[in-house]
């Protein structure tokens, strides 16, 4: 399907111009599915492993923020990218994937483990924050500990 796609662009474009489009739309989806998808996807699986969350889905709020940044922005992000709209892949896209992630999911989940380890449940809050631990201490990930070390400046 993309080699048709790229013949149909091909009758305004130039080579160059498709070969490059193409590229920054991979390197989006890329970048969206291994600083975000997949760590979220193995945060939240983690979650729900350790029974940390009920069975009943978006009844919590880290449920609703998730599906929001999976879904809502990252969606909009993917989307807008291959439709070569700059606002969307950039503002209503990645920077409110990013917010999202680092303003409101990462925060939910902490609480969840800090509530977990309250009641009792050290042992899966430990499991879990393994998880979470790793994913923030990818290079992708890191600048936000260096930040908070340096007094979030």
């Amino acid at each position: 399907k993309r080699d048709r796609m790229k013949e149909v662009c091909s009758n305004c474009h130039t080579p160059d111009y498709v070969t490059g489009f193409y590229k920054q739309y991979d390197d989006l989806v890329v970048l969206f599915n291994e600083k975000f998808a997949k760590p979220g996807t193995a945060i939240m699986k983690s979650l729900r492993d350790q029974k940390l969350l009920t069975p009943p889905e978006f009844d919590e709020d880290v449920e609703w923020t998730w599906y929001l940044l999976w879904h809502h922005e990252g969606r909009r992000a993917r989307m807008g990218a291959s439709m070569m709209g700059p606002d969307y892949p950039h503002w209503h896209g990645m920077f409110e994937v990013a917010e999202r992630w680092y303003r409101h999911f990462i925060p939910e989940v902490r609480a969840i483990l800090d509530a977990a380890e309250r009641d009792g449940k050290k042992s899966q809050a430990d499991a879990v924050r393994v998880v979470g631990d790793e994913i923030m201490a990818r290079p992708e990930q890191k600048w936000v500990a260096e930040s908070a070390a340096e007094g979030g400046k």
